[in-house]
């Protein structure tokens, strides 16, 4: 592969987790034996209470049990868990949908949802769901305390002969876009072409603000302006579309940066 790619990494701080405490609803005992296998083998999370009734849940949980994950089944009997959602949502800091159906995910956003996970579900899935959880609790606790100067990161792509280079600063970029064998990156002020994947790209800037909306584009987080169904407009104004395959992590994202209120809807 004739290129030359190197990315100068922004150094970030690690945080200790504190445990957070799990409530577990659904019918099915064996879901709940699952999760709560799964929230004792992940560090910390801890299980509080679990119900197989989300009647008996929606009469039991206190807004002073202060409880910080809520993992809750959709389609069960007597009250589904989008309807127990809207009475009980703000008693937990976290809503987690855990369901068999992807029909509900745009409901689940509508409730104000933080993940949507899929059964069965594995430790594997289970883990890369709520590590984004932990992580967001980690920097909200982290004690203030003065910030280093970032360093900025910068993108090296080969020019148009062996040692002709561009530097194009990964905050200026607003998307890439897939062009056959090349790409196209696109930044505030300026358009490259190179000579790769959309895929070698992407793996570049897997530890920058950017996410993959569909097959040929790729999109800066921080130039999203606004999102209306299935459209991205971006700060230039250019409209991309959400690609089917991509609609669960992309609403994911948007839902976990969500303003949320925890007064009654």
């Amino acid at each position: 592969m004739h290129f030359y790619l190197t990315c100068i990494q922004i150094k970030t701080n690690l945080f200790k987790i504190m445990n957070l405490k799990c409530v577990v609803i659904d019918d099915e005992q064996h879901a709940i034996e699952v999760l709560t296998d799964h929230i004792a083998e992940m560090p910390g999370l801890t299980i509080f209470k679990t119900f197989t009734s989300p009647v008996q849940a929606l009469t039991e949980i206190k807004i002073d049990d202060e409880i910080d994950l809520l993992f809750m089944d959709i389609d069960m009997p007597g009250i589904n868990g989008l309807e127990l959602a809207k009475n009980i949502r703000e008693k937990a800091k976290y809503l987690i949908f855990t369901t068999a159906h992807p029909d509900y995910a745009l409901q689940a956003f509508d409730v104000q949802s933080d993940q949507y996970l899929l059964k069965p579900i594995s430790f594997a899935k289970f883990a890369l769901g709520i590590d984004r959880i932990l992580k967001k609790e980690a920097l909200n606790n982290k004690a203030s305390a003065p910030k280093e100067p970032e360093q900025v990161a910068a993108l090296y792509i080969k020019g148009d002969h062996k040692y002709a280079f561009s530097n194009i600063a990964i905050d200026e970029i607003l998307y890439i876009k897939a062009l056959q064998n090349y790409i196209q990156i696109i930044t505030k002020n300026e358009t490259h072409t190179t000579y790769l994947t959309l895929k070698e790209i992407e793996k570049a800037l897997e530890t920058h603000a950017f996410i993959r909306v569909n097959k040929s584009n790729i999109v800066a987080k921080s130039a999203i302006k606004k999102v209306d169904g299935n459209i991205i407009r971006l700060v230039n104004n250019e409209m991309i579309q959400i690609g089917e395959g991509y609609k669960d992590a992309f609403f994911a994202y948007v839902q976990s940066s969500l303003l949320k209120s925890n007064r009654n809807q």
